[in-house]
């Protein structure tokens, strides 16, 4: 790596990804977190096509960061990736009790990144983590105990990429939030939630276990709240 001349700009996707709680365990169990996380992204890569000479990661202590080359099509990473990571997630969680699930919360986005002898940098990737470590994000995905990920993609990655492929990414699970922190729309999916139980916070303001609730909740009704906006996303095949 350059040690003294001027940072090199890269064109990447981006993948942040933060085990949720993590940081409350005992380190014999972080170190265990930590071993399933990785098997779990080597085998969604894998599944996905994406070498190792392909990816730059970083480890965060509670996740990772990996930004893909500009080569490798980011519709693996919305599509193939996304799809494999959940079925190992599930695969694992499968023989655990619910306390215990590996719960995992991913951001995607892409942009321009800035490299230089300390790492990476960049506009990008700050408005990558500030997605990934959202409060409309993180409160919500608290409140589905039985979710085991929550995706947030970038608007700019949503309406290049994603939307124009609803059958490989899921497009119409997405529904549209506003990010207050960054003050723009981002896109989240809970994967195998379609129709959403009701959250305990919206419980609370029925009255309980003993009082009035809605039945069905959809993804739009538990992104209520906090967020600014929200809205479904509708395929248009006009």
């Amino acid at each position: 790596m350059n040690q003294s001349g001027p940072p090199v700009t890269e064109y990447r996707s981006i993948v942040l990804v933060d085990v949720e709680g993590s940081t409350k365990l005992p380190d014999p169990a972080q170190m265990e977190v930590r071993k399933a996380l990785y098997a779990i992204l080597d085998e969604a890569f894998g599944q996905a096509g994406v070498s190792e000479r392909h990816q730059v990661r970083e480890d965060r202590g509670d996740g990772v960061m990996i930004l893909v080359d500009s080569a490798v099509p980011k519709i693996h990473l919305a599509g193939k990736f996304l799809g494999q990571l959940v079925s190992s997630l599930e695969e694992h969680n499968r023989s655990n009790a619910l306390s215990d699930w590996l719960r995992l919360r991913i951001a995607l986005h892409v942009g321009e990144v800035h490299r230089d002898r300390h790492g990476y940098g960049g506009d990008a990737l700050n408005s990558a983590f500030r997605l990934l470590d959202a409060e409309e994000l993180k409160s919500r995905f608290k409140e589905i105990q039985r979710a085991q990920c929550v995706v947030i993609a970038s608007e700019r990655l949503f309406h290049d990429l994603i939307r124009h492929h609803p059958g490989e990414t899921g497009a119409a699970h997405y529904r549209e939030i506003t990010v207050e922190r960054i003050g723009k729309p981002a896109w989240v999916r809970v994967p195998g939630f379609t129709s959403l139980p009701e959250s305990p916070a919206i419980e609370k303001k029925s009255g309980g276990p003993g009082g009035a609730k809605t039945a069905g909740m959809t993804a739009n009704t538990l992104f209520a709240g906090p967020v600014t906006a929200h809205r479904d996303f509708v395929i248009n095949n006009d």
